[in-house]
């Protein structure tokens, strides 16, 4: 959010469809695109409502109240100029407000719709001029140092035993390293646009030279995730092996005392088990089975096998990020629901209202006439 550089509302439309309602059209611009979005009154009220109960407190500013005539798509040109000052204002006093919570949440960014359009998938859609890709390079070092204070902060909680914490550094640094390479690709790509024609030969080794630099320090982030997944595995795979695939010696898991078909100190307790037989004495609740090997596993090396545990954590990863969209747009119909009801119970109160003042007029008529008659 910090690379959007203004937002403005250049016009307004007055739409009769699915009912009359005036539409806002807000420009956003950052160093790379501009884009615009088209917003009703009643998603700055969504707006309002996701800020507050997102961060916690009050949006800075305060939306403009509604107007009827506004709302069911008529009003002179003034009132609707002045309303349309008045949100721009608002939308600024988020982006500029010293608590960054604001303008860095979710609501925020789907209201200017920043994800699709600021989606480094889609390398065709970003047109780098000589100055912004520099500013891309300078965003992608601060992105992999990003990376590589989520690994070191994962290997610190790892070592304090909060294994939670330490898998959510290790998810945070796979998704930056994800980003990371898709724009580093699109950043060596665009040296060879149209608009860097004009750059010298020399520049445009340089920027090369920059764009290794920039692929070696990734790569080098990518092996370290790699190596703290790899090494937590390992753990595991000596932890859960059985007992009987260990040489002679004992098992970390037999309890002081215990003893094989050779015989021990559990036979020379009083009332002891016959010489010979072998005794297995341990607490069975909670005991994990030993992993199994599937028709996915099989044919797999230890890489292979790592690869496909950071393909399924990366499939459940999309899984929750999709899961996640429809719970935002189910939560978003909801309160567009319930603004509508709400709207629509003020008209019949208005209707109601004035239907009781027309009914006391009647009565206080029908009086008259039966005293004049």
């Amino acid at each position: 959010m910090s690379d959007i550089q203004s937002i403005k509302i250049i016009s307004t439309e007055v739409v009769d469809v699915p009912k009359s309602h005036v539409v806002y059209v807000i420009q956003v611009s950052t160093p790379i695109r501009t884009w615009t979005v088209k917003r009703r009154y009643s998603d700055f009220i969504s707006l309002h409502s996701e800020l507050k109960s997102s961060v916690g407190k009050e949006p800075p500013g305060s939306l403009p109240a509604k107007h009827w005539s506004l709302i069911k798509g008529v009003g002179d040109d003034k009132l609707i100029r002045e309303r349309r000052i008045l949100l721009e204002q608002y939308l600024i006093l988020i982006l500029t407000n010293k608590d960054p919570s604001f303008r860095q949440s979710y609501g925020f960014k789907d209201f200017l719709s920043v994800a699709s359009n600021t989606n480094p998938s889609h390398p065709s859609s970003v047109n780098f001029t000589s100055q912004s890709w520099l500013l891309e390079h300078t965003s992608l070092q601060n992105l992999l140092r990003s990376a590589r204070s989520a690994l070191l902060k994962r290997d610190a909680l790892a070592s304090m035993g909060d294994s939670v914490a330490s898998r959510s550094s290790s998810i945070e640094a796979k998704k930056i390293l994800k980003e990371a390479s898709q724009r580093i690709h699109t950043l060596e790509d665009a040296l060879g646009l149209d608009s860097m024609a004009s750059m010298g030969e020399g520049e445009k080794k340089r920027r090369y030279e920059m764009v290794e630099q920039l692929k070696i320090e990734r790569e080098t982030l990518n092996r370290m995730a790699e190596v703290g997944i790899r090494t937590s595995t390992s753990a595991f795979s000596r932890n859960s092996e059985p007992s009987g695939s260990r040489s002679n010696g004992s098992s970390s898991f037999e309890p002081t005392g215990t003893t094989r078909s050779n015989g021990g100190s559990l036979n020379s307790l009083p009332g002891g088990f016959p010489q010979g037989q072998q005794i297995s004495i341990g607490r069975t609740f909670g005991v994990k089975s030993p992993p199994q090997e599937t028709s996915e596993t099989r044919p797999l090396d230890d890489r292979g096998l790592l690869q496909l545990q950071v393909q399924k954590m990366d499939n459940q990863d999309d899984q929750l990020k999709e899961l996640s969209k429809l719970l935002q747009r189910q939560k978003q119909m909801g309160e567009e629901i319930h603004q509508e009801i709400g709207e629509q119970n003020d008209l019949l109160d208005e209707i109601e209202s004035g239907v009781d003042k027309t009914g006391r007029k009647l009565g206080k008529t029908k009086r008259e006439l039966n005293r004049l008659g």
